[in-house]
């Protein structure tokens, strides 16, 4: 090979790895978030395995049996898992919180995982004293967090997932609503920069509206994510239903809260709320945009 044949050569070698290594930066440059990180099909199983418990509602026995299923599933994607017992109106309280460390949290991701005691919104009267399957009402909001403990990067902001106990038994003597996230406000005292509750969020007909009483600036740039991911069909950017949920408590004790609910639902508290009412697609629309919305 002569001197000349050599240095052609080498230029050629130089230039090819010149191309390739633009070619990688080039693509880990314009690499997208991955959105598929979060997978409904998962979540719509995780659904199906709480109604199979029965009713969660409190002090029963397919109650006791979600919140040992939710602390192995949450212990296996590596998170802390503490259990926050308390007592409200001589019920027992038992809220599951998870962490992955002692930070305290910029943001909390809420929902509620116990069932109301009776059916009381049957359009049959004879089902009226029936326990609620709570597909959607209790299951879908649990089932969006489980995913995300599992999908969410490590190394996000601090964030700590709390499944909020007696949430659903309002209107029933020696009851209220929202007993457990009260307790969880009154008890422990952090100042999270956003708190997000998600509610009755798998119904096949899937229509987000923003709730009045939810924090605007939190609830814009959760809506902004949802629009810019293609679910602004469901995440829809018109104000309609006043909620008492649990982000009141937060947003009493002035922590910004949202909430994420779907209340044109004509399942609920019904003995039909089961899981062929809620979406898999559903799911995904509420986890894509919240896994985008803490990741980014």
């Amino acid at each position: 090979m002569t001197k000349r044949s050599a240095i052609l050569y080498l230029l050629l070698i130089f230039a090819l790895l010149a191309l390739v290594a633009g070619w990688y930066i080039a693509s880990f440059l314009n690499r997208e978030v991955d959105s598929v990180s979060f997978d409904s099909s998962r979540a719509y199983a995780d659904v199906q395995t709480q109604v199979s418990f029965g009713t969660r509602m409190p002090g029963s026995a397919g109650h006791a049996q979600a919140r040992e299923w939710m602390r192995a599933e949450l212990e296996s994607a590596g998170w802390d898992v503490q259990v926050h017992e308390s007592e409200k109106m001589g019920h027992p309280i038992f809220n599951i919180i998870a962490k992955r460390n002692d930070e305290p949290p910029q943001i909390i991701l809420g929902a509620h995982y116990d069932t109301r005691t009776i059916a009381d919104n049957d359009p049959d009267p004879a089902k009226r004293t029936e326990p609620v399957p709570g597909a959607n009402d209790g299951a879908s909001g649990v089932a969006v967090l489980l995913e995300l403990a599992r999908s969410l990067p490590s190394d996000t902001t601090p964030v700590w997932l709390v499944f909020f106990d007696a949430e659903d038994n309002g209107h029933i003597e020696g009851w209220d609503w929202i007993l457990g996230s009260r307790a969880f406000v009154e008890e422990i005292k952090i100042a999270p920069r956003a708190v997000v509750i998600v509610d009755m969020i798998g119904d096949a007909d899937l229509n987000i509206y923003l709730e009045k009483n939810s924090n605007a600036t939190i609830r814009a740039e959760i809506w902004n994510t949802a629009a810019a991911l293609g679910h602004g069909d469901v995440f829809i950017n018109e104000e309609k239903f006043s909620m008492l949920d649990d982000h009141t408590p937060f947003n009493e004790a002035n922590i910004p809260a949202v909430d994420i609910i779907d209340f044109d639902y004509p399942y609920w508290h019904t003995t039909q709320d089961t899981p062929d009412k809620v979406s898999p697609q559903s799911l995904q629309a509420v986890g894509d945009t919240l896994w985008h919305w803490i990741v980014e």
